[in-house]
């Protein structure tokens, strides 16, 4: 919890203020009177420049169609980028008012993705291990410390993150650039573009390929959990509508980053013929 932050790590001009915080003084010699106040109006105070705003906690709409013209001045709004790390912090009309005063804005749908992928895989863990692995390898121990295999994959669910959300940025920049529809816009059509093209894989007979199942699960896969229990045996204990789910989500993301959200189905063709003469090679 942010209460747990070390304030010695602040910067002269920083600060930290609770929720349960009362008459506390700021750097710049305001007081702040009720921290929850403070806390719910905090992004919409005027006479502050910020670069960079990104909203990790609050109540959902906290900025909605009325408030955020206290964010625009003179046609323009006051603070250059915002990244919505909280889920529905910003209504989806007040963010387009917000980009159309010049704010470049990622929305939470395509920035805040990262609960979903490290809860998925901490699942996709528990079903490939078995009972004695998952208590040796995953599982924190009494004198409170942690396997070497569960801090290692940590990291690895990390940096999966990582490379998810600079593939999801670079499609939905690349995507404005030509374009020019507003990102929060092109957010949500990358997502209807990648599920809509998961459920179509699913109908397909691609999964019955074993050669290209297995190459796709080896790559979308963690590296760590592969050597340390093998494919085979992930194939043999994870259900196969959880492994089809990961193999059509893999194949639609990767194409959709790739190629964009109105690629032909010829360009889909060429994308599997790509991986199928990687497999023959």
């Amino acid at each position: 919890m942010i209460s747990k932050y070390d304030i010695f790590k602040l910067s002269h001009e920083g600060y930290r203020i609770l929720v349960e915080d009362n008459n506390i003084k700021l750097p710049s010699g305001e007081v702040v009177n009720n921290g929850t106040a403070f806390r719910n109006t905090f992004h919409l105070r005027s006479g502050s420049n910020y670069d960079l705003f990104v909203p990790c906690g609050g109540r959902p709409e906290s900025i909605d169609l009325s408030t955020a013209s206290k964010l625009i001045e003179d046609g323009k709004c006051t603070i250059p980028y915002i990244v919505e790390g909280a889920n529905l912090f910003i209504t989806q009309d007040a963010k387009l008012r917000l980009e159309k005063a010049g704010c470049i804005l990622f929305k939470d749908a395509s920035a805040n993705k990262g609960g979903v992928t490290s809860s998925s895989l901490e699942v996709l863990a528990s079903l490939s291990f078995d009972d004695p692995g998952f208590i040796e390898n995953m599982c924190i121990r009494e004198d409170g410390t942690a396997p070497s295999f569960y801090n290692e994959y940590v990291k690895q669910v990390q940096q999966t993150i990582k490379t998810n959300a600079m593939l999801e940025f670079e499609a939905i920049w690349r995507e404005h650039e030509e374009t020019k529809v507003l990102r929060s816009i092109l957010s949500d059509k990358l997502s209807v573009a990648i599920t809509k093209l998961d459920e179509e894989l699913q109908g397909t007979e691609l999964w019955d390929n074993v050669e290209l199942r297995k190459a796709v699960l080896s790559d979308a896969l963690p590296n760590l959990l592969l050597e340390k229990i093998g494919l085979d045996t992930i194939l043999e204990r994870v259900p196969d509508n959880y492994l089809r789910a990961i193999f059509g989500s893999y194949l639609a993301s990767r194409f959709v980053y790739e190629y964009g959200i109105s690629a032909s189905q010829f360009a889909f063709f060429a994308f599997m013929n790509k991986r199928m003469a990687k497999l023959r090679t």
